[in-house]
């Protein structure tokens, strides 16, 4: 008499009445956990699902605040051009001059820009805002772009100091008047890719000066 064969283990796990495995999320590593749970008090508990990244935390604390444009709007115009800069540059190899060299042709990361015209256009509205706008811009939604859990050091001191405001613990360095100036330069880079002015406006939670073009 032969051998029964076995039947296929049963899946272990939490199981729904009608005995459907129910799907596991992965929130990831023990330290992405523990970051995203410092801001599941912003936005009534809704902040978590947007801080993957510099600009999410950045957005999720409050500042993106501004007189004219909801912040929302904001974060997705700052991810919209890293997705783009990313697709026109997609690899620093080859790449002796970013700024001088034309880099036609790229895939862009979303939506259809195969000629990377519409990088472009963002670009030159980015840069439109002057050279120390374009900058800070640049530091807040391309910096990090290979490490998103970390934060530029200027990023992280103005974010301390808004998880103090809500009565969390924080470790690290308050901000300085350079990291509230660079707050204001980089919400001026943001604002001139929607095509808004941001003279005399309020950003950040502090007045602007008005726009210098470089």
């Amino acid at each position: 008499m032969g051998k029964s064969r076995a039947g296929r283990k049963r899946k272990t796990g939490d199981r729904f009445p009608g005995g459907r495995l129910r799907a596991v999320y992965d929130r990831g590593n023990e330290r992405i956990i523990i970051n995203r749970a410092r801001f599941a008090r912003f936005h009534d508990g809704k902040a978590e699902q947007q801080v993957f990244d510099p600009i999410g935390r950045a957005w999720a604390v409050g500042l993106l605040e501004n007189d004219q444009v909801d912040p929302a709007a904001l974060r997705d115009a700052g991810r919209n051009y890293a997705a783009r800069y990313w697709g026109y540059y997609p690899e620093v190899a080859g790449v002796a001059n970013y700024e001088g060299e034309d880099r036609r042709g790229g895939n862009s990361a979303v939506g259809e820009d195969p000629r990377g015209e519409l990088f472009q256009r963002l670009d030159a509205l980015l840069q439109s805002a002057g050279r120390q706008a374009y900058s800070a811009a640049q530091s807040l939604c391309l910096d990090q772009h290979w490490f998103p859990d970390d934060d530029p050091m200027w990023l992280a001191r103005l974010i301390n100091e808004r998880l103090l405001r809500a009565r969390m613990p924080v470790a690290g360095q308050l901000p300085t008047s350079t990291d509230r100036q660079m707050l204001i330069l980089a919400l001026q880079g943001l604002l001139a890719i929607t095509g808004t002015s941001s003279n005399f406006m309020r950003l950040g939670g502090h007045a602007s000066a008005p726009a210098q073009a470089a």
